[in-house]
């Protein structure tokens, strides 16, 4: 009994979470809409310096990292060793973003661009970078996962369980990224 308040708990809190963290990120992105419409030279000028093609790899990254997390979670109470392999590539993709995003940075940085370079910046810097932690939160939780089921230190159907909770996050984070991707990249 105790088995399934505490999965109806975390089924609530990580929904709740999700919700409340996806509200924040919407007003941020509403702000930045209505500040690129009083400013739509600064923002066009600033945001053609950004590396599409990094952003767009950096899209396809997270989203196949959710995928293998995805087929990890599917396979991890008949094959473990499986589950394992995927979740570790899932990780590897999840740092590859942020090794691509922090060269992103490295290249604004070493073209003298700051947070206080326009309002355009301001915005860049500050998203990418609260989603950049939200990354970092996500591989730490995967890597939580990954050394439970690395050392079966935990049952397979816990394993599950948690690990729908951390999928959910995961692909909050993808949603994210592409909501980014779509603002500070693509948006004319």
């Amino acid at each position: 009994m105790e088995d399934v308040a505490l999965k109806r708990f975390q089924d609530k809190g990580i929904w709740i979470f999700v919700c409340l963290d996806l509200s924040i990120f919407f007003l941020f992105f509403l702000v930045f809409v209505l500040e690129r419409h009083a400013a739509i030279e600064v923002f066009s000028k600033s945001q053609a310096s950004l590396n599409e093609t990094i952003g767009f790899i950096n899209t396809l990254v997270l989203i196949t990292s959710s995928w293998l997390f995805v087929m990890a979670l599917r396979v991890l109470e008949r094959n473990p060793l499986k589950a394992k392999n995927l979740l570790l590539l899932s990780i590897a993709l999840g740092v590859l973003f942020s090794i691509l995003k922090l060269y992103e940075y490295y290249e604004k940085f070493s073209a003298g661009i700051s947070v206080v370079e326009n309002t355009f910046y301001t915005f860049y810097f500050l998203l990418t970078f609260i989603h950049f932690c939200h990354v970092i939160g996500g591989l730490v939780a995967l890597s939580m996962l990954f050394l439970w089921v690395s050392a079966r230190y935990k049952t397979p159907d816990y394993c599950k369980d948690v690990g729908e909770s951390i999928g959910i996050y995961w692909h909050m984070v993808d949603l994210l990224w592409v909501m980014l991707f779509m603002l500070l990249y693509l948006l004319r």
